[in-house]
Order: structure tokens, then sequence, then C-alpha cells
């Protein structure tokens, strides 16, 4: 949908109703790419179990499309997928949407609730997916980094020193 700006999901509807394409591949006007990665409330350390609880804090990517159904004090629960969002970067290339992207998964705050964020983002600022060198074992091959437990942040990090500094003052 982002690079050829035609609603999808809407001629799924139309074509399951019945009616015939709108317009045949030939006609499709195509603009550069996009990449989509799906945020999900889970603890890559863990082997990606799901993390449950309550969103205290959600702050999505403002650089980028994001689809999501939550937002800053909704529960996460086990009884349903734990999809949050799906962000979506697009840009001239391949190369320049998966920078993108990765900056956009760097960028998601989520508190308690963990994450797959990191991992996102450095599963696309690796090299090799970049070059577009993955299969199926990729992930596997590639998880004590890609899974690697995140560093904070320098603002989280100066927010804990400035908190300890206040307290013993």
């Amino acid at each position: 949908e982002a690079i050829t700006g035609l609603d999808l999901v809407e001629w799924q509807i139309r074509v399951a109703s019945g009616e015939k394409l709108p317009l045949k591949q030939a006609e499709i006007k195509r603009n550069g790419c996009a990449i989509e990665a799906r945020l999900y409330a889970e603890n890559p350390e863990t082997g990606f179990l799901p993390s449950t609880g309550r969103l205290q804090h959600l702050r999505l990517p403002g650089a980028v499309r994001f689809d999501s159904g939550f937002e800053a004090g909704d529960e996460v629960t086990p009884h349903y997928d734990p999809m949050l969002a799906k962000l979506i970067a697009h840009a001239p290339t391949r190369e320049t949407a998966a920078q993108g992207l990765a900056a956009a998964c760097g960028s998601v705050e989520i508190w308690p609730v963990r994450s797959n964020a990191s991992f996102l983002a450095r599963t696309l600022a690796h090299s090799a997916f970049r070059a577009g060198d993955v299969d199926t074992g990729f992930i596997e091959s590639h998880l004590p980094l890609l899974a690697a437990p995140p560093m904070p942040s320098a603002r989280a990090l100066q927010a804990a020193a400035h908190a300890l500094v206040s307290r013993s003052a």
C-alpha cells in the first residue's frame, strides 16, 4: 500500500464480494520501497515469550506509519495475540527504508511490558539483512546478537542519575 498508494484490503473485500480487480498489474505504479515490522509484547531474551500487563508508558515513533490498537493505559492480556502495532517505513530504496525503520524501532518506548522493539532494530540494522542475505535460519544463526538485552538510552541513564543525585541530596 505504501509503494502503490492503493488500499489493498479494500481490493480484497471487493474481490471477495465478486467484483473484478480495478487495475491490471501493468497499470499499477510503484514508488520506492516499504518495509513493515510487527511490534509484539514479547521478550526475545526468554525465547519470545509473551509479556503481559498494563502499558503504563507507550510512545510509538512519529517518523513512520504505524497501525495500532493499543495506547498507554491499555492492558496486554494473555488471551489475545500480543501484537501491539505494525510499523511501516517507506523510502526511495530498501536500504533507506530499513535504516528508517531500524531507527523507528529503536525509538519505541514501552514500560513495563517487554517488547521486541530492540530485536527488530538490531535485525533491520544487521549488515546481512541490509544486503538481503536472509533465509529461514537468519534469526537462529544471529540470535545472541539480535536478542541481547537492550541498552538504556542516554536519556534514560541521565534521568536515573538525576533521580539518584536528587534522592541522596
